[in-house]
């Protein structure tokens, strides 16, 4: 059986800090979060809007996916 994920994609912005990429991530169409930095470890994950603890969890799996050029 197949795990249903949220739908999270992402849209690289323009960060404040000139060698940091930053990205907004999205569920479904809605603004979930901001996050800037490509190093795991030093993230900067800003919150946009309240999720649940399984969409949250999913978030952070998406984002460390993401990074480390797996799959999601």
């Amino acid at each position: 059986m197949q795990e249903n994920k949220p739908n999270f994609h992402k849209e690289a912005i323009e960060s404040s800090h000139a060698d940091e990429p930053a990205f907004n991530v999205f569920l479904n169409e809605n603004l979930v979060a901001e996050v800037r930095g490509s190093d795991p470890t030093k993230l900067t994950v800003i919150p946009m809007r309240e999720l649940s603890n399984y969409e949250e969890d999913k978030l952070h799996e998406y984002i460390a996916a993401m990074l480390s050029n797996e799959e999601y």
